[in-house]
């Protein structure tokens, strides 16, 4: 299979190809090998040709997040809008012979791209969804575990200053509890880069026979929490090696809760600007030493 780097579709196909069904892969392989031949071919030359039915050609392109073929096609002939340098800066690799100022422009370039690719296909539609969750007045809950916490933590330390009653839990253990005891009203946000973390499935089902709407912000939305949560919202992002760790990713995840917060400040500003002046002030209390 042959790695792309140049067009935004064919990156998006290597990002999800673990996740597409084995019919669905050969049509993703196809594709990826033959990305100019495929722009020529009708749906039904491509099943032809790489043996699986027309339904499983469609499938792979809503998978894709396209209403059909044509669609995913015209996107396909498009390209991408970045430039083959910035492409080339983006998606090389960093090899260790690469200096500092070359590992902070690919490491940083990585960020750039993400945060790009994650709001070109920002659903906005569920993202207003979400501020009306937010806004029932119940307890919101943002649950993270290993990595995912710290987004988690740093999500709540967000939500500090807009006045709704926020709680943060990385305690797979604690986390079912509080789940157990949460409301109709009140929303549990959680973050899970791969989407397939078995522990928040069951947090999911808990939550679903409390009437508890749940929000996911992952790497797949086609995951199996993905299917499960109420909102899905997927950040996009090719992280470089030598990055054990989806930090591009989180970057991503935090760039979602910083537009919600920023939404909710805009709504209640007065609200806003006297939580941040109280939690201000006791900050400035807290440093002064007495002599």
């Amino acid at each position: 299979m042959i790695l792309h780097s140049k067009n935004e579709v064919l990156l998006r196909i290597q990002e999800l190809y673990d996740l597409l069904s084995k019919s669905e892969q050969k049509v993703a392989a196809y594709v990826l090998d033959n990305s100019d031949e495929t722009m020529r071919l009708s749906i039904a030359s491509l099943a032809k040709q790489v043996n699986v039915s027309e339904p499983t050609v469609v499938r792979f392109c809503r998978k894709l997040d396209f209403d059909g073929y044509q669609d995913f096609k015209i996107a396909l002939a498009q390209g991408s809008n970045y430039t083959n340098e910035t492409l080339k800066i983006i998606h090389e690799e960093i090899l260790e012979s690469d200096s500092l100022k070359e590992i902070s422009q690919k490491v940083v370039n990585s960020h750039i791209l993400a945060l790009q690719q994650t709001f070109s296909y920002m659903n906005y539609d569920n993202l207003e969804e979400f501020l009306r969750l937010l806004g029932r007045g119940g307890k919101v809950e943002f649950y993270g575990l290993g990595g995912s916490g710290t987004v988690a933590i740093d999500g709540e330390n967000k939500f500090l200053r807009t006045g709704i009653d926020t709680r943060v839990c990385i305690d797979s253990h604690i986390q079912l509890m509080r789940t157990a005891l949460l409301k109709e009203n009140d929303l549990i946000v959680i973050f899970s880069n791969s989407g397939t973390t078995k522990h928040f499935v069951n947090v999911m089902d808990i939550a679903k026979k409390n009437g508890t709407k749940t929000v996911l912000i992952t790497s797949f939305k086609e995951s199996l929490l993905g299917r499960m949560a109420d909102l899905v919202f997927e950040v996009r992002a090719r992280e470089t090696s030598y990055k054990q760790e989806p930090s591009s990713s989180r970057v991503a995840m935090l760039a979602i809760i910083d537009v919600i917060v920023t939404a909710i400040a805009l709504q209640n500003q007065n609200q806003y600007i006297q939580n941040i002046y109280e939690t201000r002030q006791a900050l400035a209390a807290g440093k002064e030493i007495k002599k």
